[in-house]
Formats: C-alpha cells, structure tokens, sequence
C-alpha cells in the first residue's frame, strides 16, 4: 500500500486528503505535470491526461517520445495534478512506472471519453488509435503526497 502524506505552511490552514478524497481527486479530468528523468539525470516535465484506474495512473503516449525513453532507462516517476482555482489542492504520485500496450485501446477511449466528453472523446480515441503510435505507461503509486485549502 502506498503512503499518504500532507504538508503544512505557516498561517493557512491546510490539511491532507483522505483515501477517498484521493480517489475522487484523481477521477476527474484535470490535465497532469509527469515527471521522468532524462539520462543525464535532469527532470524532464510534460503535461499529460490521465486515466485513475484500480489505483494505478494510466497515461497514453508516443511510442518514441522522451519521456517513454526515460521511463524505459529509469522507472521512478513523479505526477503532479493540482485544481487550477481556490480552494487549491493537489495530489502528487511517486512511484514506478512500467510500459505496457496491454489494455491500450480500452484505455485511450475512456481517457478521451473523460475529458472531451462522449462524442469528440470517441472520435479523437479512433484517430490516435488509428495512428497506431501510442503505448501506455502505468504508474504504480510508491506514495502519496496531497494537500488541500480550507474551504473559508
């Protein structure tokens, strides 16, 4: 089971999410920051969409694109999604990431479905699908690290 940690700041009133706030947290469509290292061990950040699904962060991505590459060298990841409004929270992941194309097809649909909606998501899934360029990276959470505002 991964760990879930919170961090707390001088005068705000903050707090950690629970389990389930985590969960429903990561069930919405909100646009990610991954996290992977590059050879020279430098961060390289790129935002990506997400699918939360059986405690594991599914993203769709180029077969050849960087961050697969450094995924395939060094497997430690870090996925930073956050609200972009008050009240703030965000969840951050750190954990190991595997390439897969098991489960690809199913996944890139409910992704788009998700945060394009049912008709363009559909469409948009059939035309990356049919590019027949993408692979699947499955994060397993190592741990857990969220924070939320008060409400106030």
């Amino acid at each position: 089971m991964a760990s879930r940690t919170g961090d707390e700041a001088g005068g705000n009133t903050l707090g950690t999410l629970n389990t389930a706030e985590v969960d429903d947290f990561l069930s919405q469509p909100r646009t990610a920051q991954l996290v992977t290292m590059r050879a020279d061990v430098t961060p390289h950040v790129a935002p990506v969409w997400f699918l939360w699904d059986n405690g594991q962060a599914l993203v769709m991505a180029g077969r050849t694109t960087v961050k697969v590459q450094n995924i395939r060298r060094n497997p430690t990841v870090s996925l930073c999604v956050c609200t972009p409004d008050h009240p703030y929270s965000f969840v951050t992941i750190e954990g190991t990431a595997s390439i897969t194309d098991r489960g690809l097809e199913d996944m890139v649909r409910r992704t788009c479905v998700l945060y394009e909606g049912d008709e363009r998501g559909a469409e948009f899934a059939a035309q990356l699908l049919g590019e027949e360029r993408l692979t699947l990276i499955a994060i397993s959470p190592g741990r857990f690290i969220s924070w939320k505002e008060d409400e106030e």
